[in-house]
């Protein structure tokens, strides 16, 4: 992370990077790119995709999606047991591209991929979000998600 007046360099880790490469990239020695522009974060919690209650149970098969642009951050395996007192999110779906199209793209077919058996997910929604032509066309606020659960988005 490289905050815009450069007084705070640090690497995602949080240490602070040493002087004289600090100073290297304040000179210009290095040419910062941003290799994707457009990011999706889709979390992916052990929820009924339609009425939010918590789904406590065992995972009894699971499957990360992965590929180009596509992260998954997550602990769960097959056999592990979602306790009852809980926090619902159980993974992070992460995918990242040139254009907002491609993103998307890449994020269906992450979700087509991945597969949580044995308690209900969120996944559902997401999939059904992604493809509603206000998502798509990113004609959407605060409210829209409480519309579309309603049938009225």
């Amino acid at each position: 992370w490289i905050d815009p007046d450069m007084r705070g360099i640090l690497p995602l880790d949080g240490f602070r990077l040493p002087r004289k490469l600090r100073a290297r990239i304040r000179r210009g020695d290095f040419e910062v790119r941003c290799n994707s522009a457009f990011q999706e974060v889709i979390r992916g919690c052990a929820e009924n995709p339609q009425t939010f209650m918590p789904s406590p149970g065992r995972v009894t098969d699971y499957h990360a999606p992965g590929g180009l642009g596509v992260r998954v951050d997550s602990g769960l395996y097959a056999g592990y047991r979602i306790p009852s007192t809980y926090d619902s999110l159980i993974a992070k779906l992460i995918v990242h591209g040139q254009t907002r199209n491609e993103c998307l793209m890449r994020l269906r077919r992450a979700l087509e991929e991945f597969v949580i058996v044995g308690v209900d997910t969120s996944i559902p929604l997401h999939q059904r979000l992604i493809g509603a032509q206000d998502f798509i066309n990113g004609d959407y606020d605060i409210h829209w998600l409480e519309k579309f659960v309603a049938g009225n988005a």
